[in-house]
C-alpha cells in the first residue's frame, strides 16, 4: 500500500472491460463522426414538433442519441476514471466534454417545442401506442413547463453546460494530479502517503502511529489546495443561485430538489432529525471504540478503525465473489443473471492504482454494461461495498429494459434504497452463518463502520454542511476557504458533542467528496439507507412478497415518485417512523458491541 501500482502494473482480469463498448481507439473514434450525423438528423426536426407523429418520431431519434452518446462518454470517461496520467485518455476524456456541449445544444429544442404544445395533443400522444413509452418523460416536460426556458437560451446552456459545470473536472484534477502528500514516518518505517493510500487504507490502521501521522501528512497536503478548492466550489454553488433564478426558483434549495421531488420540509426535517436523533447512537458507537482499543482519547483520527482488534485483512476478490452472489440468490434468477454478468463479462474494476478514482461507483450503458469502480482492500466490508455497487447495477439494468432512456432517471431520494439494501442482505447472510463469537462481533463492527458510518454519518455531515453553504448562497453572502471550513467544523462539533477529539485539519473535510457537485445528493445516502435497511430485512427473510414488489420497483424508474416508490413496498417515507426504527436498528447493533465490551471487561 506505501505505493500503489501504476495502471499498466495491476492484473488485467481484475480490471473492467471498456472493450465491450467499443473493440479500439478507431472504433471509438468512428462512433463519434456517426454520431455527429445524429445530431444533425434531429436538427431538421426543429420547428416541427407540433404534431403527435412529429414529436414521437423525433423523440425515437433522440432515444438513440442518448443510448449512442451513453457507450461513447463512458468509454471516454471510465478510461479516465481508472488512469489520469495516459494522455490519450484524457484527450478522449474532453472529447466527450465537447461532445456532451453540442448534444445538449443540438437537442435543447425538443423539450421547448413540446413544453409549447398544449395538454390535449400531450396527452394524445402519451395515450397513444406509439407514444406511451414516452409518458414519463413528456409528463415531465408539463410538470416543469413554468421553468423551461427560452429556445435561445436552452441552446445556449445545453452549449456551455460543461463550462458551466466544470468544477467537477476542475475537483478531479486536482485532488488526483496536482495534490500530493509529504511521506510520513511511524514505527521505523516510511510511508508514502495518497489520496486512496490514506482512505483505503492508513485511516483505517490499527497502529494509532499510522493513523495519526497519516492524518497530519494528508491533511497538510489538502490546506496547501483548500482555497483553490474552495473557489471551485463555490463557483459551482453560485452557478447553481443564478441558474435557479434564472429558471424562476425563489430558493436554490428549490431548483435542486425539483428534480427529486422532494420537498424543502421534508428534506430539512430528514437532516434535522439525524442530527439530533442519530448522533447519541454515534457518540455511543465511538466511546466503545475508544474502549475497545484501550485509546486514551477518542479523535476523528480514529472514528474509522475496525472495532476488532484483529486485522481481519484477508478477504479476496474471490471470496467477495462468492459471498454477495450467495447472499442475493435470494432475489431470484432474473436479478442475479446482471450480478453474474458483472463478474463473467468484466464489469468490475477492483485494485486500486495511482490515480484512479477513490471509492466506488456504479454506472449504466443502457443496453449495454453496469460498471463499477471499486479500491479493494480485502476487508471483509469489502464484500458489502461490492454488494452496494451491484445493488446500483441490477436495479438500472433492470429499469432500462423496462423504460425509456429519455424518461428521467429516478429520484436521488431512492437511488441509494437498492445499493444499501444489498448490503444488509449481504450482511444478513453473512451474521446468519457459522461464524464465531469473535468474527460475528468483528461483522456488526464492519457493518457498522462501513454500512451506517459511511453512509448516515460521512454523507450527513456533507449534508448538513452543504446545507449552510446554500443557505448562504441564497442570502447572497460572500464564501470563502475561511468560512467553509468554519461551516464544516461546527457541523462535526455539533454531531460528535464530547464523544471524540476533532483533529486539526477536519474541517478541511468538506474537500474529499465529489458530491458537492451532484445536488443535493449527500443527504439522499441516509434516505436510500432507511428504505434499504427496512426493506433489506425482510428480503433477508425470504419474505416473496416483498422481493416480488421490490423488482417492481426497481423496473419502475421515475414512473412513480420517490414517496410512491417507498409506499409500494411497505416503507412510509412521509414520517419520521421509518427513520427512527432505522435509528434504532443501528442502536440495537451497537448493543452487540456494548455487550462484547462488557464481557472482555468481566
Amino acid at each position: 500500500m506505501s505505493n500503489l501500482p501504476l495502471r499498466n502494473e495491476v492484473p488485467v482480469d481484475h480490471t473492467w472491460d471498456l472493450s465491450l463498448l467499443f473493440s479500439s481507439q478507431e472504433a471509438f473514434e468512428e462512433a463519434i463522426l456517426n454520431y455527429h450525423e445524429l445530431l444533425e438528423t434531429i436538427q431538421t426536426y426543429k420547428g416541427k414538433l407540433i404534431n403527435a407523429e412529429e414529436i414521437i418520431d423525433a423523440l425515437s431519434l433522440y432515444e438513440k442519441i442518448i443510448t449512442d452518446f451513453s457507450k461513447i462518454s463512458h468509454y471516454g470517461e471510465l478510461a479516465y476514471e481508472v488512469d489520469k496520467l495516459d494522455p490519450l485518455k484524457e484527450e478522449n476524456n474532453a472529447s466527450v466534454r465537447n461532445l456532451r456541449n453540442k448534444t445538449g445544444a443540438a437537442t435543447a429544442f425538443i423539450r421547448v417545442e413540446i413544453a409549447e404544445n398544449n395538454i390535449e395533443l400531450l396527452q394524445s400522444v402519451m395515450d397513444s401506442d406509439e407514444g406511451k413509452g414516452y409518458r414519463v418523460y413528456i409528463q415531465d416536460i408539463i410538470d416543469h413547463k413554468d421553468h423551461i426556458l427560452s429556445e435561445e437560451m436552452e441552446t445556449f446552456l445545453g452549449f456551455v453546460s460543461s463550462e458551466l459545470f466544470n468544477q467537477y473536472q476542475i475537483y478531479n484534477t486536482l485532488m488526483y494530479q496536482d495534490l500530493s502528500f509529504a511521506d510520513f514516518s511511524a514505527g521505523g518505517k516510511t510511508y508514502s502517503n495518497s489520496f486512496a493510500g490514506f482512505e483505503g487504507e492508513y485511516e483505517v490502521d490499527l497502529k494509532a502511529e499510522v493513523r495519526h501521522n497519516a492524518w497530519k501528512s494528508f491533511h497538510a497536503g489538502l490546506s496547501k489546495y483548500q482555497n483553490t478548492a474552495a473557489i471551485n466550489y463555490i463557483s459551482h454553488t453560485q452557478t447553481e443561485k443564478k441558474l435557479s433564478l434564472e429558471r424562476g426558483y425563489e430558493s436554490v434549495f428549490d431548483y435542486l430538489l425539483a428534480d427529486q421531488g422532494i420537498d424543502r420540509s421534508t428534506y430539512d426535517k430528514h437532516i434535522d432529525l439525524l442530527m439530533t436523533e442519530f448522533a447519541p447512537v454515534m457518540q455511543r458507537y465511538a466511546r466503545l471504540l475508544k474502549e475497545k482499543h484501550g485509546l486514551d482519547t477518542m479523535s476523528l483520527a480514529d472514528i474509522k478503525i475496525p472495532y476488532s482488534t484483529d486485522s481481519g485483512h484477508n478477504l479476496s476478490i474471490s471470496e467477495g465473489e462468492e459471498i454477495v452472489k450467495k447472499a442475493l440468490s435470494v432475489y431470484g434468477p432474473d436479478y442475479n443473471a446482471y450480478v453474474d454478468r458483472a463478474f463473467n463479462e468484466r464489469w468490475i474494476d477492483f485494485p486500486m492504482n495511482q490515480t484512479k478514482t477513490t471509492g466506488g461507483f456504479s454506472t449504466t450503458v443502457p443496453g449495454g454494461p453496469s460498471y463499477v469502480l471499486l479500491n479493494w482492500t480485502g476487508y471483509l466490508s469489502e464484500a458489502l461495498v461490492l454488494a452496494h455497487e451491484l445493488g446500483h447495477s441490477s436495479h438500472f439494468q433492470l429499469t432500462y429494459q423496462n423504460q425509456s432512456v429519455l424518461s428521467p432517471e429516478v429520484s436521488l431520494y431512492f437511488v441509494e434504497a437498492p445499493s444499501t439494501c444489498n448490503e444488509v442482505i449481504t450482511c444478513q447472510y453473512l451474521l446468519n452463518g457459522d461464524l464465531s463469537h469473535e468474527d460475528k462481533i468483528g461483522l456488526i463492527g464492519e457493518f457498522i463502520s462501513r454500512t451506517y458510518f459511511h453512509n448516515m454519518v460521512t454523507h450527513l455531515l456533507e449534508a448538513d454542511f452543504q446545507r449552510k453553504v446554500y443557505q448562504a448562497v441564497d442570502r447572497f453572502e460572500n464564501l470563502n476557504a475561511d468560512k467553509l471550513n468554519r461551516f464544516f467544523y461546527d457541523t462535526l462539533k455539533k454531531f460528535w458533542g464530547d464523544a471524540l477529539e476533532i483533529n486539526e485539519g477536519a474541517e478541511l473535510t468538506w474537500m474529499r467528496q465529489p458530491h458537492y457537485f451532484m445536488g443535493l445528493y449527500s443527504y439522499t445516502y441516509s434516505a436510500g439507507l432507511t428504505i434499504g435497511t427496512q426493506v433489506g430485512l425482510k428480503i433477508a427473510n425470504q419474505d416473496q412478497e416483498v422481493i416480488e414488489n421490490w423488482l417492481t420497483a426497481l423496473k419502475a424508474g421515475s414512473s412513480l415518485n420517490p414517496l410512491e416508490l417507498t409506499n409500494y413496498v411497505g416503507v412510509d417515507m412521509s414520517t419520521p417512523d421509518a427513520l427512527r426504527a432505522t435509528i434504532q436498528y443501528v442502536s440495537s447493533l451497537v448493543d452487540h458491541l456494548e455487550e462484547d465490551c462488557n464481557m472482555t471487561n468481566a
